[in-house]
């Protein structure tokens, strides 16, 4: 979901939150030991079409998409009539960023087994996943009817494509319908409060975090939502407390390396932001961000060559970004460098006015140069 920044240099997105976006997954051990049965009654018999589905389903579940894909197709090939098999090849499909053949194989599955519920669902995840919030909500809507088992999970995805379309009504309606389907899930609960620190209701975001946090302590989703709310006050050291939850629980989730680091360097400690930075960008090397907003803390220490080389990685991994074009622009004047600042403000003002920050600071850095 989509909300403002909290900043120029370091823009950030308000609020993310980190709930599952797909049916809970079931624990390792139970779909190893689904995978060691299967593969017992494969050996056994190798046209078995149930048995590879089964399997290609755990393969799923431990998100190893290449293995749920041949699973699902062997599946298929075995028994082309096999609608449920579809289903897992199409979720296999999706994993792989391949939406068209995602889709074509949620249709299929549907066409052949109309009452097996979990294929609306794929479904109509599938709009969601290829921003068609309009055949979400509907597709949500028809999964909730024909799939009573995952009608939590329906609901409070169609609340996500009500919230991405701004109609932030239903969204609240619906995020308040999971709460009363699954009580004692923290995920409505994150979502409703970016909903309302958006509206700038702060105490009411933070009761839905604190809820969160009660429902599921050991969930990191809870602590990043109180972080962004405690972010929002301007309470510094609130946010990296609970950003050093989420980092404890879940040490792979790049953001909260990226938003501490933020913090950090807000309050001066850059030895500290700079290692988060240094985390994010190896957790996820084609973040622009993250070598953008490093970048800035290079500037601000005056190590203008390696501020110089992280914008110039930003540029490479997203070659029209205003922002990052404006702020290279920037350390450019600083560097006495008239001739490539005047090319990034230029760059900058030739792009569609999309970066109202980026377009005014071009024609500013532009009337100063000589």
């Amino acid at each position: 979901m989509v909300c403002g920044s909290i900043g120029r240099v370091f823009g950030l997105l308000c609020s993310v939150t980190i709930a599952a976006t797909a049916v809970a997954h079931a624990d390792e051990a139970s779909n190893d030991r689904v995978i060691a049965e299967k593969t017992e009654i494969i050996v056994a018999d190798p046209t078995n079409a149930v048995a590879y589905e089964l399997r290609g389903e755990a393969w799923y579940m431990k998100r190893d998409k290449d293995r749920a894909f041949e699973d699902c197709s062997a599946a298929i090939r075995i028994d082309p009539n096999f609608g449920r098999a579809y289903n897992c090849r199409g979720r296999a499909y999706s994993a792989k960023g391949d939406r068209d053949h995602a889709m074509a194989d949620y249709n299929e599955a549907i066409r052949l087994d109309p009452g097996y519920g979990p294929s609306y669902t794929s479904r109509a995840q599938e709009y969601f996943n290829r921003r068609d919030f309009d055949l979400a909500i509907a597709g949500f809507t028809e999964a909730i009817e024909r799939n009573p088992k995952q009608a939590y999970f329906a609901t409070v995805m169609r609340g996500e494509a009500y919230a991405a379309k701004g109609d932030t009504d239903h969204a609240v309606a619906d995020y308040t319908e999971a709460m009363q389907r699954n009580p004692a899930a923290a995920w409505p609960y994150e979502l409703r409060s970016t909903i309302h620190l958006n509206k700038d209701e702060i105490d009411a975001a933070l009761a839905d975090c604190d809820s969160a946090v009660r429902l599921e302590p050991g969930s990191a989703g809870g602590h990043y939502c109180r972080a962004m709310v405690f972010l929002k006050k301007d309470d510094a050291d609130s946010t990296i407390r609970e950003l050093d939850d989420v980092i404890r629980i879940m040490p792979s989730f790049e953001r909260a390396h990226l938003v501490r680091a933020v913090v950090l360097h807000r309050k001066g400690d850059d030895k500290r932001a700079l290692a988060d930075f240094d985390e994010a960008i190896r957790l996820q090397p084609g973040n622009s961000v993250a070598y953008k907003d490093r970048a800035g803390v290079f500037r601000d220490m005056g190590q203008h060559d390696r501020a110089l080389a992280d914008y110039n990685e930003a540029l490479r991994l997203d070659p029209k970004n205003q922002d990052v074009l404006a702020n290279r622009g920037l350390l450019y004047m600083m560097m006495s460098d008239a001739k490539h600042a005047r090319a990034d403000f230029n760059s900058v003002l030739a792009l569609p006015p999309t970066d109202k920050w980026a377009t005014d600071t071009a024609r500013e850095g532009l009337g100063f140069l000589k």
